[in-house]
């Protein structure tokens, strides 16, 4: 028999994943069987258990998916030297990711996600390890912007990083609600933010303490 070469299969990977997305949005990760992936994919059976031997590895993989997608939109802030417009062209990124189809039928199934964390442990991890990436990224970026006197010292990077995080968490969920959703309207929310870090401004809130 022959070997199947790697890219090959690689490909094969991402179809059965595409047809397990497309699955779980819309019937849910409970509702969707194997059956399902196997008519949306038009794979036969052994094909997709060659891939993944049951709905929760695909599942795991998901999570996976998701991660990589999101890796890719905040790498789209590397290309931007100053710090504060690498924090919006990132937001930006994910804000019209959100807007699109393909970004939208993939929050849907990272939310499920969320609900399966709730009593799964490895999701949880997996989950939880999702959002500590933005927030190191964004922290870090506004630390360089504290050091170029662009951002108030008392700022705590990290907890304002959480909260940009969240901002977008929350408009996601709202996103899949139906509620009105303008990718320049949250982003012009997020420069008015922004603008209050500045040196010039008070922060809100108690002063940042310095780790020892």
């Amino acid at each position: 028999m022959p070997k199947v070469k790697p890219e090959t299969s690689a490909a094969r990977r991402d179809e059965i994943l595409e047809a397990a997305e497309i699955c779980f949005a819309r019937e849910g990760f409970h509702q969707t069987t194997i059956q399902h992936v196997i008519r949306q994919s038009g794979l036969s059976a052994g094909c997709i258990y060659g891939h993944f031997a049951s709905k929760d590895d695909l599942i795991r993989a998901m999570g996976e998916r998701r991660h990589a997608r999101d890796a890719a939109l905040i790498s789209l802030g590397d290309a931007t030297p100053d710090p504060l417009s690498a924090i919006r062209a990132i937001a930006r990124s994910f804000l019209e990711d959100l807007a699109s189809e393909d970004g939208l039928r993939m929050r849907r199934v990272g939310l499920q996600l969320w609900a399966e964390a709730l009593r799964s442990e490895a999701i949880h991890a997996q989950v939880t390890s999702g959002i500590h990436k933005p927030i190191a990224v964004i922290a870090q970026l506004l630390r360089r912007a504290q050091r170029l006197d662009l951002v108030n010292e008392a700022v705590d990077p990290e907890r304002f990083a959480r909260v940009i995080v969240s901002m977008f968490q929350g408009l996601a969920l709202q996103r899949l609600w139906g509620e009105p959703f303008d990718p320049a309207d949250a982003l012009q929310a997020l420069d008015v933010l922004i603008e209050g870090l500045s040196p010039r401004r008070s922060p809100i809130g108690p002063p940042r303490v310095e780790q020892a």
